[in-house]
C-alpha cells in the first residue's frame, strides 16, 4: 500500500510539472539558454571559422529529426538555409517535433561535412 502511494504521489507530481511546462508554451532541454542574442545562420555558414569554439544562438524551425533526438536540422525562416545540430555529446535528446519553432544555444564545431552546432540547451516552442 505504501508502494502504491509513493506511485501515485510521483504520478501527480509528474503530471504537475509536465502541465506546468506546457501551460508556459515552451519546452526546454538540457541547460538553461542564458545568451538571448541570436546569431544568424547566414553568419556562421559564411564564416565558420571564425566562430569555431564559440557559444552561439540559432533559432528557426526543426526541418528533420533522428528518431531517437539526438540531432536534428534548423532551417532559418528566410531561405532554405538549414544547419546541424547535435546533442547526443551533451547528453540529452528532443522529442519528434518537426515543424516546431526551435531556439538552439551551443559551440560551433567544424567538420570536413562542414560547420555544425554542438547543443548545450534547446527551448522548443
Amino acid at each position: 500500500m505504501k508502494t502504491l502511494k509513493i506511485l501515485l504521489l510521483s504520478l501527480i507530481l509528474f503530471t504537475g510539472m509536465i502541465s506546468s511546462t506546457s501551460y508556459a508554451g515552451t519546452e526546454k532541454y538540457g541547460e538553461e539558454i542564458k545568451n538571448r542574442k541570436v546569431t544568424e545562420v547566414k553568419d556562421i555558414l559564411a564564416d565558420p571559422k571564425a566562430l569555431e569554439g564559440k557559444s552561439v544562438t540559432i533559432e528557426g524551425k526543426i526541418a528533420s529529426e533522428c528518431s531517437t533526438g539526438c540531432w536534428f536540422y534548423v532551417k532559418v525562416d528566410s531561405g532554405d538555409l538549414t544547419i546541424y545540430v547535435d546533442t547526443g555529446k551533451s547528453g540529452f535528446a528532443i522529442p519528434q517535433k518537426v515543424g516546431r519553432r526551435i531556439l538552439v544555444e551551443g559551440k560551433v564545431v567544424v567538420k570536413k561535412t562542414g560547420p555544425m552546432i554542438q547543443a548545450q540547451g534547446v527551448e522548443i516552442k
